[in-house]
């Protein structure tokens, strides 16, 4: 008898030991000791990434220590909820109990990213890729991709203009194709059935539309003065006049990496399809990506008899109906120095054309 409560006692105490050494694991890991440098750090663990390759991040980050015993403790006892991939941001050290939830459920690190009104395709990419959201060529496939391309319109070849600007909440997992998609959504809430009727009856087609309005974006910053721009460029149209937008000069330019930032004299001679000193009508495509005032501006011009319009010195315009009215306003704003284009020495002193007799 005595032998058997000897085993029992010895049995007991091995539990005991056993239980005791557990829980001090266990405090370990819920209390792991404060790393040389303490601190918050990011890691993002891609798609794939094996349970051992995760925690060895934890452990070489200062997240969770020692690794051994915090993957050791996943497989035993937390294995049955998946780590889900993702950034992560974590305080060094995090409790183990701790990580495991926020990776479970998926507790990742969201970018809040504005994209501002006026932005061509490829520097509204930029903002995204340059927080190590996806990659440029991703982003640029998405934006020639013929399927996202049909779903918006027709006989664009690609989605220039169609990028609707607005303010983008995005993890390091949200994907080229996916983040293009929402602005795409985001634009077709925005351009209303109603809009494109308007558009139609102008006579201009959706991609047309979008086309003048992102000229208007580039030409003001004023909401009050976009639809009197649409107005103005429309009233050309419609004479047989050439556009003469420098927006459009300025595109063309940055399509072929040629853009410095300034317009020189010579750019208008510069051989493009968009430059609308050169060829007639609208440009082929938008210029950039317009918002919901200059896309409004498109479709519900103003109705004057505007034909011109020279930057004035409250960060406006002055608008002519005559050529010789025109001149008489680039006159005085040379005179006040108040329009900046027109102090430089390189830039046109008549940007725009005579109406045809």
């Amino acid at each position: 008898m005595s032998a058997i409560r000897r085993v029992l006692r010895l049995g007991l105490l091995t539990a005991l030991l056993a239980l005791a050494v557990a829980v001090y694991l266990y405090r370990q890991l819920e209390h792991p000791p404060a790393p040389a440098v303490p601190g918050t750090v990011t890691v993002f663990f891609p798609y794939g990434t094996p349970t051992s390759e995760i925690f060895r991040r934890l452990g070489a980050e200062g997240v969770v220590s020692p690794a051994w015993l915090a993957e050791a403790y996943y497989r035993l006892a937390g294995s049955s909820t998946p780590l889900q991939a993702g950034e992560y941001r974590f305080e060094r050290p995090t409790p183990l109990s701790e990580v495991l939830a926020r990776m479970g459920r998926g507790d990742v690190v969201k970018h809040t990213i504005v994209v501002p009104e006026g932005l061509t395709a490829e520097e509204t990419f930029a903002l995204f890729w340059s927080q190590g959201i996806s990659r440029p060529q991703a982003f640029r496939n998405a934006f020639r991709n013929s399927q996202l391309i049909a779903s918006i319109t027709r006989g664009a070849p690609d989605l220039e203009g169609f990028l609707f600007p607005d303010t983008y909440v995005v993890t390091r997992s949200t994907s080229a194709r996916q983040i293009v998609e929402q602005m795409l959504v985001n634009f077709r809430k925005h351009f209303t059935p109603d809009m494109r009727g308007r558009a139609a009856a102008l006579g201009l087609t959706l991609p047309q539309a979008v086309t003048l309005a992102s000229i208007v974006q580039k030409e003001t910053s004023l909401s009050r003065e976009a639809p009197v721009i649409a107005g103005l460029y429309l009233n050309r149209l419609r004479r047989g006049m050439r556009l003469q937008a420098d927006p459009t000069v300025a595109y063309a330019l940055k399509l072929d990496g040629k853009w410095t930032g300034t317009l020189y004299r010579s750019d208008y001679a510069y051989p493009s399809p968009f430059n609308t000193y050169l060829n007639g009508g609208l440009p082929p495509g938008p210029i950039c990506n317009p918002g919901e005032t200059a896309l409004r501006a498109a479709v519900a011009p103003a109705q004057t008899e505007y034909l011109y319009f020279v930057a004035d010195r409250m960060g406006g315009h002055a608008f002519s109906r005559t050529f010789e009215e025109h001149l008489n306003a680039i006159a005085a704003a040379r005179r006040r120095k108040d329009a900046v284009a027109y102090d430089h020495p390189e830039a046109p002193e008549v940007p725009v054309e005579a109406p045809p007799n």
